[in-house]
């Protein structure tokens, strides 16, 4: 019963080029379980990581090859669990030179027009700094996960055996 309760998930910041504020919540009827400001992170030293052999490395590719089809229909429960009930995002953004930017913004207003036409409560907005080399943003939004989805997904994904020789060789490396 707890799987179809969905959790909500609450996330604000704001970014320049030298900061990144932010503050994400999961709640769950209600309730606050985990909250998370950017100030509260400590900066821990990253653990040395394992390097990996070309051979491995083939491998996991080969893995990800063949349990494609698996990993899609994965992807397409998260697709299906997660309801966003609101999004807002304002970008200014700048590299110095006009040229550059203004084909920049072309991209990223083509993916924008995607996103804002797909999902009503998305509303996205690009401002370009044709003279300056700049990088401000906010971020506000809020959502809806349904775990139920999620974990049937992943079980379904993990009755696959490349799937699971996928997950094994992941973890091992």
């Amino acid at each position: 019963m707890i799987l179809f309760i969905p959790f909500h998930v609450l996330l604000s910041g704001s970014m320049t080029l030298t900061a990144l504020n932010f503050e994400i919540s999961f709640s769950w009827i209600g309730i606050t379980l985990w909250k998370r400001r950017s100030s509260d992170r400590e900066k821990k030293p990253k653990p040395e990581r394992k390097t990996r052999t070309k051979r491995r490395s083939l491998q996991i590719i080969s893995l990800v090859w063949k349990s494609h089809t698996v990993i899609e229909s994965f992807l397409n429960s998260f697709r299906r669990a997660i309801r966003i009930n609101r999004l807002s995002a304002d970008l200014s953004f700048g590299t110095g030179d006009p040229a550059d930017t203004a084909v920049l913004a072309g991209y990223m207003w083509s993916l924008v027009s995607l996103l804002d036409g797909s999902f009503p409560a998305v509303r996205l907005s690009l401002k370009p700094d044709l003279e300056n080399i700049s990088l401000d943003g906010s971020l506000d939004g809020e959502a809806a996960i349904r775990v139920v989805f999620v974990v049937a997904g992943f079980l379904r994904a993990y009755s696959h055996r490349s799937f699971r020789q996928l997950i094994n060789e992941v973890r091992a490396a």
